[in-house]
């Protein structure tokens, strides 16, 4: 493997550095971390501190033009930034991206990131950890094994805590998206209801189009989504966010694969274990009983150095997608996050959107590739103009 320059792009106040994106590629073999740009000078001295990068810039384009890195950390979490930060990394020559999630505001601007990337042959990989972390990897043998006879549903849950609903969809959901996607292959089509407290969202009883408080992530709608997406082989897979009594404490945000003989279900977070129910449903005061399996250890990164002593809970998933990344350059493959899931993945939420506001099924991929809340907004000041 050739050796690999790093760079780094974070924003503080503006989406910071993700999920510590900005550490994913330190300590890997045959890698530099070469520099950090973000303009805000107090952010970026102490991305300076924790990166160990060599040099600091205000401006991402001039890290780009005079470092000409390998491989770039778009570390993020707005996606409204995600878009243009990516173009000028390709435009500049880079062989590997590492974005957050999402990839980006609508299926239109993730249509032009991928359609640049196969342009120069840029590798480009998503931050939904699951794909790399141990939980999901059981479960996928468990059911490749047959544990749970044929999947018939997958049943996902947002974190229905005070970003329930939209939000909640957008910032955790992709996750979950990208989940099903991993067990179940491309959806086919969504039909989906949102709601504000009783009634329909987006209409004039209910609540239009809304905005995160926290973060610049672009247009929501409803505090309770419950959608249905169709998967070939008959499996069906759902996805609910409401917000929950007692505030989403009860750590609601798991996945469940239900097949013909039993269920598989885990957290979505990266130390969680693998439990399986040898039936096909949850009976109330039934004998069968979940079985608890602890996933496997963290696999070593060869050449890696050890984690530090305050390695946070992404370090490791972090570390394996960019690792993985690099391998992906080297042997002219997808990354096992690839852009394109993370499209798709996106693709299912604005499905959401599209069949909620039609009162339809909506057939995947779409073919409005355009933020369905944008168009919402659009007819709404036409209306008022």
């Amino acid at each position: 493997m050739k050796r690999y320059r790093a760079g780094i792009i974070g924003h503080t106040g503006r989406g910071n550095y993700g999920h510590s994106l900005d550490l994913a590629f330190g300590g890997l073999l045959n890698v530099d971390v070469v520099a950090v740009a973000d303009s805000d000078e107090a952010g970026r001295s102490r991305a300076l501190q924790r990166t160990g990068a060599a040099e600091g810039y205000a401006r991402y384009t001039e890290l780009l033009e005079r470092e000409r890195p390998d491989v770039l950390a778009v570390c993020t979490r707005w996606p409204d930034q995600h878009e243009a930060m990516i173009m000028a990394a390709v435009n500049a020559g880079v062989k590997g991206i590492f974005c957050e999630k999402p990839l980006a505001s609508a299926p239109e601007e993730a249509d032009r990131i991928l359609a640049a990337c196969d342009a120069r042959n840029v590798k480009l990989t998503i931050a939904h950890h699951n794909r790399v972390r141990p939980a999901p990897r059981a479960a996928l043998r468990l059911v490749q094994e047959g544990a749970i006879g044929r999947l018939r549903v997958i049943r996902a849950f947002g974190k229905s805590d005070r970003r329930s609903g939209g939000e909640d969809m957008l910032v955790l959901g992709t996750h979950l998206m990208d989940l099903m996607r991993h067990f179940a292959g491309d959806a086919r089509w969504c039909s989906a209801r949102v709601t504000y407290g009783s009634n329909e969202a987006g209409t004039d009883e209910g609540t239009g189009v809304t905005y995160a408080e926290k973060e610049e992530i672009g247009p929501l709608l409803g505090d309770d989504v419950i959608a249905s997406f169709g998967f070939d082989n008959g499996v069906t897979g759902t996805f609910e966010s409401t917000r929950a009594a007692d505030g989403g404490a009860g750590d609601y945000y798991h996945l469940e694969l239900c097949g013909t003989a039993g269920m598989v279900a885990f957290r979505a977070s990266p130390g969680s274990p693998v439990w399986h129910l040898p039936a096909p449903f949850v009976v109330p005061g039934g004998d069968v009983q979940w079985v608890r399996h602890d996933p496997p250890a963290w696999p070593e990164v060869p050449g890696a150095t050890p984690p530090p002593a305050d390695a946070n809970a992404f370090f490791h998933s972090n570390r394996a997608l960019a690792a993985d990344l690099l391998e992906a350059i080297e042997e002219d493959r997808p990354t096992v996050s690839d852009g394109r899931d993370a499209a798709a993945s996106l693709e299912m939420i604005s499905a959401v959107y599209a069949s909620h506001l039609s009162g339809e099924r909506v057939a995947l991929p779409l073919l409005e590739r355009t933020d369905p809340l944008a168009r919402l907004e659009q007819r709404a000041r036409a209306t008022v103009g």
